[in-house]
């Protein structure tokens, strides 16, 4: 008997053990996930990333530095970031304020790949570039000068919907790229010149003339089995409802379509549902699946504190419950369940499954900030762009925002049949433990559906904002990972390889920025091994973007 009991407490602190060093480990314990840089030796800061880009160019050609483009690459990646921080006598701090930018890397079989970019066109940088000044404008960081009691009156009056949008990029239409932000306005681009097509706000087929439409998401999400684009937009009652009918402000959920004939962009309800005060929160994406949209509404709470200053009006409230709202494609019900407090910003993915009670379950997959706790009252996660921190090699972002450097995915359970729910903390599947591991990328076809992988960039602001890429398998809780000594990638994209029948079958595709040499290039990897496949290097610097898009066939 004690022979037994000595085997079963050896037993148990063995998976106590075990269960420890899964969730946070150290290189030598955890051979079986990605490891990155920590040090700074040897290692230079990627200035270009974070500073103003002017250069354009159109239809160059891609320099094939190493490797070779696989024969079935077909299709434009297009990405959008910020371009401009600064003209005249005014600029920004946050890559989310500066004039956009978008670019384009094209592959056709039988031509040598191809390169463009250029500033956008909105109405903010022709006004910027006819006044001489970077024009008054709703931010997120800090503007210098700061705006006058004038110039705010100005912005509220004439310019509340602004259009600078530089934060994703999204195939919305059948002639064009569309370029979108948190708003409800979009830009059509013309798929190879990246010319301004036109600016627009897709006409809700039930707008209300006592109604004021004030925000989207940057990220749509597709419906796995239609194809459709999904948002939702922020509408406000004007008249308490009297006559619109909605006495409080409601998240309305539509299905976007072009217009076979006129070309227009239409937003048909799917579903709506009121909130308070307390309810305003940043909904950066969404996720749906073949019979819901999904719509998080995490701890980073909206408030009216400054009319144009957004960073006064976006604040972190670690007594803010997570609330996932779930909205029935087929007939527009309305479920929420509640949730502790969280910070995530990008979904992973979002699929339904039936429990071993044959219940109704929807998963929905986030990279989280470690622990909200940890973090202070009032802060803004977006500070984390701002360009004067991330050039200055005395910031210590660990100390002084460590909660939103430490990342963990987790799985939230909605259980559609019962009400309940409940979230599983998948284990750190890197090291070291202070790493930003964002930017999430799925096979494109596995979107709404039970899924394996994704991949992301990873970035590590104390050793001089080294930046890589992994690979994480889900469902055998495993990565990989690549990094190279002063080689910055961003976003990284997958295509799926033609007729491809498992899920990591195809590339990655990102652009890199070579601090060593101070250029861009086209990367390339095997998805399956993250091996390089081709290096193209182009004409001029790519500056840190922030999101993109692959086209087929454009």
């Amino acid at each position: 008997r004690i022979q037994i009991l000595f085997e079963v407490m050896l037993l148990l602190l063995l998976l106590l053990v075990a269960h420890s060093t899964s969730q946070f480990c150290e290189k030598e314990s955890c051979p079986q996930y990605a490891s990155f840089p920590e040090d700074t030796a040897g290692r230079l800061r990627p200035h270009a990333l974070f500073s103003d880009n002017p250069d354009e160019v159109y239809d160059s050609e891609l320099k094939l530095v190493s490797g070779e483009v696989p024969d079935w690459l077909d299709g434009t990646l297009y990405r959008v970031g910020p371009g401009l921080y600064e003209f005249g006598n005014r600029k920004v701090t946050n890559m989310v304020d500066a004039l956009a930018k978008v670019s384009r890397w094209s592959f056709h079989k039988g031509k040598s790949p191809r390169f463009s970019t250029s500033l956008l066109r909105s109405s903010m940088y022709n006004r910027t570039m006819a006044e001489g000044n970077l024009v008054p404008m709703m931010h997120l960081g800090q503007m210098h000068p700061p705006l006058s009691a004038l110039e705010i009156a100005k912005v509220i009056l004439y310019d509340d919907l602004p259009d600078n949008n530089n934060i994703a990029v999204w195939e919305l239409v059948s002639k064009g790229a569309t370029i979108t932000a948190e708003s409800i306005t979009y830009i059509d681009l013309d798929y190879s010149t990246l010319a301004f097509q036109r600016k627009y706000i897709p006409k809700s087929n039930d707008k209300h003339i006592l109604t004021k439409e004030v925000l989207s998401a940057s990220h749509f999400t597709r419906h796995p089995g239609t194809g459709d684009s999904i948002n939702y937009k922020l509408v406000i009652p004007l008249d308490k409802g009297w006559f619109s009918g909605a006495a409080t402000p409601e998240y309305r959920l539509y299905r976007y379509r072009e217009h076979e004939a006129t070309g227009h962009v239409m937003a048909d309800l799917i579903g709506k549902f009121p909130i308070n005060a307390e309810g305003f929160r940043v909904v950066h994406s969404l996720g749906a699946t073949p019979n819901f949209v999904i719509l998080p509404r995490f701890s980073l709470v909206i408030q009216l504190n400054h009319p144009v200053d957004s960073s006064q009006n976006i604040k972190l409230d670690k007594n803010a419950p997570t609330i996932i709202d779930v909205i029935a494609i087929e007939d527009g019900k309305h479920t929420a369940f509640k949730f502790d407090p969280y910070v995530a910003q990008h979904i992973l993915n979002t699929f339904e499954r039936k429990n071993k009670k044959g219940e109704l379950e929807i998963v929905v997959d986030y990279p989280t900030i470690i622990d909200v706790a940890d973090a202070y009252d009032g802060e803004c996660i977006f500070e984390l762009l701002d360009i004067i921190r991330l050039k200055d090699p005395s910031f210590s972002y660990r100390d002084h925002w460590k909660s939103f450097t430490e990342f963990k995915f987790r799985r939230f359970v909605l259980n559609m049949d019962t009400g309940e729910s409940s979230v599983y903390e998948f284990p750190q599947m890197w090291t070291p433990r202070v790493l930003q591991v964002e930017f999430p990328y799925i096979n494109d076809a596995y979107r709404g559906l039970p899924y394996c992988f994704v991949y992301l960039q990873t970035w590590n602001h104390a050793a001089n904002h080294a930046m890589g890429i992994i690979k994480i398998n889900l469902c055998e809780e495993t990565s990989i990972g690549w990094h190279d000594v002063n080689k910055f990638p961003v976003e990284p994209i997958f295509i799926a390889a033609p007729n491809a029948t498992e899920e990591d079958n195809g590339v990655l595709v990102s652009p890199v920025y070579d601090a060593g040499s101070d250029s861009s290039s086209i990367y390339i990897w095997n998805a399956k091994n993250l091996v390089v496949l081709a290096k193209l290097e182009s004409e001029v610097n790519v500056p840190f973007t922030l999101h993109g898009i692959w086209i087929s066939g454009v």
